[in-house]
């Protein structure tokens, strides 16, 4: 028995030491890992505080920023040749009078938005989205489940759009912005207008997806992060234009007022203040000359 003894205890007396070991470099990795991702945390809470404060330091826009944008978006989304003449002809249709009030609404919202630099979004935006909530459902919208899904998509990303929590206020949420701006009320308005919606219509409003990603790029993105992320978004929308329209003088002129508005964005502080104005513009202008 003692010689047993004798040879289990040194066994014993040099596995403990061997566990105890191998737990502590665990633990201290773990701990490592934790600290990491806590500080790593820490720096993005520190960068967003940082971006809110540059934005919140910044001029405040236009006074006439909200009617502006308003007006000017319901030019864009009820121009297009492709759904402009057979929709008058079907003015007395109640679902025409309800998708006028909610693009309305919805444009004022973004209005909003825009004003506040999609930093936060107060009272006046909520009111908005709930008053095109209304005109949704207490009009024939609702028995349209493709009419409906596409509107509500629309309210829900201008709803979250302002909250840092869903991290939208990057290139990805602008993409996003613009690929809705474009297709959602227009979308609507063509399959109400013809019942089905025309491949056609939908090859010609890429041009003015990448319009209205690169001049909401210094409204979404005001800081510097926003003038370069415009070297990206203006090529890609002038490439674009020289696609679609060619070596043309409406080419040229669009191409020009893009140029003009991207120039502006380095006069500061100036700018801040009427730059929805000149996007508004630009992206009107665009609309104009291009879906003639």
């Amino acid at each position: 028995m003692t010689k047993e003894n004798e040879t289990t205890n040194p066994d014993q007396q040099t596995s403990t030491p061997l566990d105890g070991a191998t737990d502590e470099p665990i633990q201290e990795k773990t701990a490592d890992f934790f600290s990491r991702s806590q500080r790593r945390q820490e720096q993005q809470h520190q960068q967003q505080q940082a971006s809110q404060a540059q934005v919140a330091a910044l001029p405040t826009p236009h006074r006439y920023t909200v009617p502006a944008i308003a007006v000017g978006l319901n030019v864009i989304w009820w121009q297009q040749p492709l759904i402009y003449h057979q929709v008058w002809q079907n003015a007395g249709n109640w679902q025409i009078w309800s998708l006028v009030a909610y693009s309305i609404f919805s444009a004022i919202a973004l209005g909003f938005l825009v004003k506040t630099r999609f930093a936060r979004a107060d009272w006046r935006v909520w009111a908005s989205l709930a008053a095109s909530l209304i005109v949704i459902f207490n009009s024939q919208l609702r028995s349209r489940f493709e009419v409906l899904a596409l509107l509500l998509l629309f309210i829900c990303f201008l709803l979250i759009l302002p909250f840092q929590a869903f991290q939208l206020k990057n290139p990805l949420g602008l993409a996003g912005l613009s690929i809705l701006l474009t297709f959602s009320v227009p979308i609507c308005i063509n399959y109400l207008a013809n019942n089905y919606v025309e491949p056609d219509f939908l090859k010609q409003s890429w041009l003015l997806v990448f319009a209205t990603a690169f001049y909401f790029t210094p409204l979404f993105l005001p800081t510097a992060k926003g003038r370069k992320l415009g070297l990206i978004t203006g090529p890609l929308f002038i490439l674009a234009t020289l696609i679609l329209e060619g070596f043309s003088p409406i080419a040229f002129l669009t191409i020009a007022v893009a140029l003009a508005a991207y120039c502006l964005t380095f006069i500061r502080p100036l700018t801040y203040q009427i730059q929805p104005l000149v996007v508004i513009f630009g992206l009107v202008v665009t609309v104009m000359v291009y879906y003639h």
